[in-house]
């Protein structure tokens, strides 16, 4: 049996593009195109089923026309006989108690081999070789598991071991569903969660894993489930190198400069049974989506002597700007202040570039070097640890303008005042 598995399409974000004369975003014409691409290989690949592990759109309230597109690329798929299973992620939940979803009306439809989960439950997608048994994980916010009042005195680490436990204890429930139901068909995991190790892109580090559950690989990789198919995360990766595969297929096309460097696309997956008769990965490969790229520059034009020109060069020998999403930042000397013509610059990307993001610099003198950076942005690990100590944030920060000691401890008591106030 082969699956596509992909996640977080992300439709109707309008972060970083232009209109084009026809009145659409060039972002959400990068994304349709993703999608028209993952619609393509899934007929031509002649997949089974589909697994779409949430964020169909960006917005809880998605447009119309983001409704339309997404609903009308996975109609394609049920019509020619691949079946498709769609889960609620985070960008999907309804902003107020009792609301309904944005892909409710799929099940109002009542198509044959597609189905939408906003819960959690083990569910059977018929498919034209079978049954496909998916435990499904959807994204359940912190107050699914603990209630405002229940939480009262409790410290933050208490919330997350409260949490990881009873997100533990629901995972466990599916299991036993799973190995009742277990009649010879592939039984998998579907989820739109964090699992305990896995690598983040930059922006998702906003928010604490205090504010939804977290679970240990070890609690998902269990028998009979074949295969683990997540999303929430958006950077593509196997979590650990044991079987069955913990995978996050990413998101389809970036959303922004955190994800600059990062390879978007979906998954493809063989399965088939083992010589014990158990279902297994016969091969997992990733496939990247056409999304645009997006480029950043950084040029030192201290020591030019006609700035404006070298500026000018060095972007003309570029040739991954071409159709991109570009930002620019340059560094200058105080002297070079009249002589870098940013519009003249700005003329020329634009000509060249599908957007672009920024356009600045910086006049660095010798009392104006730049700082040095605490950390490196481009690897989570090392700002996790700083992102956990905002105090200490704050207080390079206040050096490193040069504020004066007294006045920097007075800054520093009243934002440890506040930040106790706030809980």
């Amino acid at each position: 049996m082969r699956l596509l598995h992909f996640s977080d399409a992300h439709l109707g974000a309008e972060i970083h593009g232009r209109r084009d004369a026809d009145g659409r975003h060039t972002q959400v014409k990068d994304f349709l195109n993703c999608l028209d691409f993952i619609i393509k290989v899934a007929v031509e690949e002649q997949v089974d089923a589909v697994l779409f592990t949430g964020d169909a759109y960006h917005s809880p309230r998605p447009d119309p026309l983001s409704q339309r597109e997404f609903l009308r690329r996975i109609l394609s798929l049920t019509e020619r006989g691949i079946s498709v299973l769609l889960l609620m992620g985070n960008h999907d939940l309804p902003t107020g108690y009792g609301e309904a979803s944005a892909l409710d009306i799929v099940n109002l439809l009542k198509i044959p081999g597609l189905q939408f989960v906003r819960e959690p439950k083990l569910v059977t997608l018929p498919t034209l070789k079978g049954n496909l048994h998916i435990a499904c994980f959807p994204y359940l916010p912190r107050r699914f598991f603990i209630a405002l009042e229940e939480e009262q005195g409790w410290t933050e680490e208490r919330v997350e071991q409260e949490m990881m436990r009873r997100v533990s204890a629901l995972v466990a429930h599916l299991h036993r569903e799973a190995q009742q139901r277990n009649d010879g068909s592939p039984i998998l995991f579907a989820g739109h969660l964090w699992v305990e190790g896995v690598e983040f892109v930059g922006s998702e580090r906003v928010f604490s894993l205090t504010h939804e559950p977290i679970v240990a690989p070890g609690t998902l990789r269990r028998d009979p489930f074949a295969y683990i198919a997540l999303g929430h995360i958006h950077r593509y990766q196997l979590v650990g190198q044991m079987t069955p595969p913990i995978a996050y297929a990413g998101n389809i096309a970036r959303l922004s400069f955190d994800e600059e460097g990062d390879p978007k696309g979906f998954l493809l997956v063989d399965l088939e049974r083992t010589g014990k008769g158990q279902w297994g990965v016969k091969d997992l490969r990733f496939v990247q989506t056409p999304t645009r790229r997006f480029v950043t520059v950084r040029l030192d034009l201290c020591q030019a002597p006609d700035p404006t020109q070298y500026a000018l060069n060095a972007l003309a020998q570029n040739p991954n700007l071409d159709g991109a999403v570009v930002r620019v930042f340059l560094t200058i000397n105080e002297e070079q202040r009249g002589q870098l013509n940013l519009a003249t610059l700005r003329s020329a990307l634009e000509k060249r570039v599908d957007y672009l993001a920024a356009l600045s610099f910086e006049v660095t003198t010798g009392d104006n070097a730049p700082m040095s950076l605490l950390a490196d942005p481009t690897r989570p690990s090392e700002l996790e640890p700083l992102l956990q100590r905002p105090i200490d944030l704050l207080a390079h920060w206040l050096a490193q303008k040069g504020i004066p000691d007294r006045r920097r401890e007075r800054l520093l008591r009243l934002a440890r005042e506040l930040m106790q106030e706030s809980g």
